[in-house]
């Protein structure tokens, strides 16, 4: 089991000159958490990219979830900012990893201790991701992707976390 994840390790961590059929923008959804819609514009170096996304916080991973003195028990909103490094892997040029970090801004309703009405409930902190994107030869304008990663909150509970990730497409262009 360890040789096995030390050679995926190592072929990932090799890189490839090759760029697939990346464009200057990207636009698609992705379904889990934050679930919704993103906008990505890819840099001049054809190293990185900077991701808007804006979509619902909570769905994925459950909507009840323990949060100061209270329970979150509805989905929210969420929107955040990345800013991603991605590479080609060595087994296939339009196979990508990627990672990267952010600022996020989530919106939710708290339900406290024995009350029936929820208290809405903003949040301020910081998301990292990584994952892997596909660009198929017969789809030259489309991309796959699966991503995990963490929010961690600063404001107003610090080191809140809360494990996110999902499924999408992108249409480049």
């Amino acid at each position: 089991m360890f040789k096995r994840l030390y050679i995926i390790f190592i072929l990932l961590g090799c890189l490839s000159p090759l760029k697939a059929q990346m464009k200057d923008w990207a636009a698609g959804f992705r379904v889990g958490e934050p679930g919704g819609f993103m906008i990505k514009r890819y840099l001049p170096n054809g190293k990185n990219a900077v991701e808007f996304n804006f979509g619902t916080y909570g769905g994925l991973w459950g909507t009840n979830r323990s949060y100061q003195n209270g329970n979150f028990q509805n989905i929210g909103f969420s929107v955040n900012a990345l800013y991603i490094w991605h590479r080609p892997t060595l087994v296939n040029s339009d196979l990508h990893y990627y990672y990267g970090v952010g600022p996020q801004f989530v919106s939710r309703s708290l339900f406290l201790a024995n009350s029936v009405f929820p208290e809405t409930k903003r949040g301020l902190g910081g998301a990292g991701i990584a994952g892997l994107e596909y660009f198929p030869i017969d789809a030259p304008n489309l991309s796959f992707f699966a991503e995990l990663g963490m929010y961690s909150e600063l404001l107003p509970n610090p080191f809140y976390l809360h494990i996110q990730g999902g499924l999408g497409v992108k249409v480049n262009f």
